[in-house]
């Protein structure tokens, strides 16, 4: 992933994996918890991860608390994950 110069890169460490029950599919959808720079916290569906996580260990997304409307998408802060 190219990130732009101008971008921040935050970090986000993992703290737990939950399982939860989608409410569509009723079935069970692993969950894994993440502890954001800045204080926050948030999860993604860890088949995600595994989907998208290289070779080398370095998962890098966009960055769920960064929201500026006078971003494009092309200017988008990212945060890698870490503790995977």
């Amino acid at each position: 992933m190219i990130i732009p110069k101008h971008t921040t890169m935050n970090t986000a460490k993992f703290v737990t994996e939950i399982t939860v029950v989608d409410p569509d599919s009723k079935g069970e959808v692993s969950l894994s918890v993440f502890k954001h720079d800045n204080g926050g916290m948030f999860a993604l569906d860890s088949s995600y991860i595994e989907q998208v996580l290289p070779e080398d260990d370095e998962c890098v997304i966009p960055d769920p608390f960064i929201f500026d409307p006078m971003l494009t998408e092309d200017d988008e802060g990212v945060v890698k994950l870490t503790g995977i």
